[in-house]
């Protein structure tokens, strides 16, 4: 589950994409905080996730983007 961010601020599942110059790693435990505990990270539905792997701050969520359902619980 560990993130990659981008220098341009994206932040990105790390199994999806590989790494490149200038990527923060954000670890698996931090992950978890942010995104399951916090809510703070969210993301698409699995089958779109695989499709995009992007995570976005839960306040800043792009128009059009379906985040799954578990994030709005």
């Amino acid at each position: 589950m560990a993130l990659r961010i981008r220098p341009d601020g994206r932040i990105l599942c790390a199994a999806i994409h590989s790494k490149q110059p200038g990527d923060i790693y954000l670890n698996d435990g931090d992950h978890y905080r942010l995104s399951v505990e916090l809510r703070a990270l969210v993301t698409e539905p699995c089958a779109a996730h695989m499709q995009r792997g992007e995570w976005w701050w839960k306040n800043q969520v792009p128009e059009g983007v379906a985040i799954d359902s578990f994030y709005r619980e």
